[in-house]
């Protein structure tokens, strides 16, 4: 704005700011796309400098997003660096509710799920289900602190927000699931489990 002090000196920062996590958010999506990329093919992948490249994968590494180890030598040439997710990273904690039994998975911003537990249905109720689906949940999650900063749910059924509004299969009518998260405050995320599987 005209007139106004520093201004566009402001601007300018919040402009190359912006720039600068745009790049670091392009580098994570590549990174989900193809784990174990290295850093020379990320450069490459997302339109940066090597300069740019080794800048950014330094900063998410000062926040814990990802790890740099070395590559495998492929012929001649400087060294080079495979990316990955950071080990002590942000996790999204999968649900799969099935007919007959429910599986947990934790994925990191790479993208890969590791089997974190599953179990069968002793009961068909859904506070029978909810609640050892609950405690599950609880017990995969106590161990990684505030890793786990959300939980998505896939199930058979037709999904609205967080309710379920009907699941034939599992013969349930609406049921909030918002009882998965009781006492966590993290946000939860359901759908249907073949539009997931899609996305």
């Amino acid at each position: 704005m005209r007139g106004v002090p520093g201004s566009t000196d402001s601007a300018s920062v919040d402009r190359r700011r912006d720039l600068r996590w745009r790049g670091a958010l392009d580098a994570l999506g590549v990174l989900r796309r193809q784990p174990g990329i290295t850093r020379s093919a990320l450069a490459q992948r997302a339109g940066l400098s090597s300069g740019s490249a080794t800048e950014i994968t330094a900063r998410l590494r000062e926040l814990a997003l990802l790890q740099e180890t070395p590559a495998p030598v492929v012929g001649r040439g400087r060294p080079t660096t495979q990316l990955g997710a950071h080990p002590r990273g942000p996790l999204v904690l999968a649900v799969d509710l099935r007919y007959e039994d429910w599986r947990i998975g934790l994925a990191g911003l790479d993208g890969r799920l590791e089997h974190a537990g599953a179990g069968r249905h002793r009961r068909r109720d859904p506070r029978s289900v909810l609640d050892a689906l609950a405690a599950a949940i609880a017990a995969v999650r106590a161990p990684l602190r505030r890793r786990v900063r959300v939980i998505s749910v896939a199930v058979a059924g037709t999904v609205q927000d967080q309710q379920l509004v009907q699941a034939s299969t599992l013969g349930w009518g609406r049921v909030d699931l918002g009882a998965l998260v009781r006492g966590a405050p993290l946000p939860l995320l359901v759908g249907n489990d073949a539009t997931l599987a899609g996305v």
